[in-house]
């Protein structure tokens, strides 16, 4: 992964994701709304605590149908106006 440069405007925090995985009947459902099999189950301030609590959820959950990952994602503390840079 490449190293994550500063933002000034912007605060890097580490999404902890989960993935339902559908079954073949549910697939065609999967595509039309993906939006009801991904969640982001919290946010993070270091990319160690993230992968610590994603390798926590997937042993808990092994055998289910779903899975977890981390990914990087910034936090705007003073939001993000439309016409700004």
């Amino acid at each position: 992964m490449a190293e994550n440069a500063p933002n000034l405007k912007a605060k890097h925090l580490y999404a902890v994701v989960r993935f339902d995985i559908p079954d073949r009947r549910r697939l065609e459902r999967m595509v039309e709304y993906p939006d009801q099999y991904i969640t982001v189950k919290e946010l993070l301030p270091t990319q160690e605590e993230a992968d610590r609590e994603v390798e926590r959820l997937n042993a808990v959950n092994a055998g289910k149908s779903c899975t977890y990952w981390s990914t990087i994602t910034r936090f705007y503390p003073a939001g993000r106006a439309l016409d700004a840079d």
